[in-house]
């Protein structure tokens, strides 16, 4: 297999690990640590981690996973690796619609909402129900984005496994 043909599977390979693990981290421990902590510190922790997320790695790795995806598997599929571009098209939709559209339209949005909350000057009562509300559905939501970056990861496998393999040089008058 030609080294720019592996290089063009290795990238979105390496980008969909990359946020998928990410997802997956929150999922099962940055959330249910802060399931651990007051309802009022939970929140402030989470505006905090918000603000920190918004930072050029993460949103190069979020926005760019889908759009390298998407021209690698052209350029494979144009040079006749077909199956290869396919599948990385598969994976980048996979991603799309599973990762990408619910972070926008769901995560996104619950994230501004906890922001605008001034959270001491909530109620104890108050403070546990936004954040059982909030918690259960971003997690919920977050879990749903990790798998669907897990399946762009293995479709991302798969395809790095069906590029065409070059066929071992004979030798001649061995």
């Amino acid at each position: 297999m030609p080294r720019t043909s592996l290089f063009l599977c290795l990238v979105p390979l390496v980008l969909f690990g990359a946020i998928g693990g990410f997802f997956y981290a929150y999922s099962v421990s940055v959330m249910q640590g802060l399931n651990n902590l007051s309802d009022s510190a939970a929140i402030q922790a989470m505006q905090e981690l918000n603000r920190g997320t918004r930072n050029a790695v993460f949103l190069v790795t979020f926005l760019f996973t889908p759009i390298v995806s998407v021209l690698c598997a052209a350029v494979l599929y144009w040079k006749g690796d077909r199956a290869t571009g396919v599948l990385l098209l598969a994976a980048s939709a996979v991603y799309f619609l599973g990762s990408f559209l619910p972070t926008v339209n769901i995560n996104v949005p619950l994230n501004h909402e906890i922001e605008a909350l001034n959270a001491t000057m909530l109620s104890s009562s108050e403070a546990a129900s936004v954040w059982a509300e909030y918690s259960a559905t971003w997690t919920y939501w977050n879990t749903i984005r990790a798998v669907m970056a897990l399946i762009g990861l293995a479709l991302a496998g798969s395809a790095v496994y069906a590029l065409k393999r070059q066929p071992a040089p004979v030798a001649v008058g061995a």
